[in-house]
């Protein structure tokens, strides 16, 4: 027969040390909602998304005026959703790169964060998603942060050539 506790009973053994994880567990959670400040928390419109191949004119993958929100709570959660515009759903739905999104034309991801203003990144550690390989992994970004504007940028090399990937994004709200 299950034991029931009665108010006024004593907390002993195995219910109290429960009780006690569960109570520095909840402070941990209150703790952390007040973790994250500062300019990156809000929410954020795309308002450019290029990259550019040394040499060669910009690609607008999205198009020249995409659609997107990049959401960074004060709690630690973010959401970053970008969708071509116009949206192109005639493009494939499946892709065999693990990068790719699925649809094309739009890309989204969720999970918890941790920034770090001293050296202007923040990572995001991705729950969930349309893009394969995002999927359980932890997504860096460098980012810089001008009054109503964020800026995003990363320099890679691909097939041998410097690449320059670039975020614009304007604020929208700061909670």
């Amino acid at each position: 027969m299950p034991r029931v506790f009665r108010l006024g009973q004593r907390l002993t053994g195995p219910l109290l040390g429960a009780l006690l994880l569960l109570c520095i567990g909840l402070q941990g959670d209150c703790l952390a909602a007040d973790k994250i400040t500062g300019p990156l928390v809000g929410t954020w419109r795309l308002v450019g998304y290029t990259d550019t191949v040394a040499g060669e004119a910009p690609i607008h993958a999205f198009g020249t005026d995409p659609v997107g929100l990049f959401i960074f709570t004060a709690d630690g959660h973010v959401s970053i959703s970008i969708m071509r515009n116009p949206p192109d759903i005639s493009s494939p739905t499946t892709d065999r790169d693990p990068d790719a999104c699925i649809p094309a034309w739009f890309c989204a991801y969720f999970g918890s964060y941790e920034v770090n203003y001293q050296t202007s990144t923040w990572i995001t550690h991705v729950r969930g998603g349309n893009i394969p390989a995002y999927l359980g992994t932890d997504q860096s970004r460098h980012f810089s942060v001008h009054g109503d504007r964020l800026v995003i940028s990363e320099s890679y090399d691909e097939g041998g050539k410097a690449v320059r990937a670039e975020r614009v994004l304007v604020r929208e709200s700061r909670r």
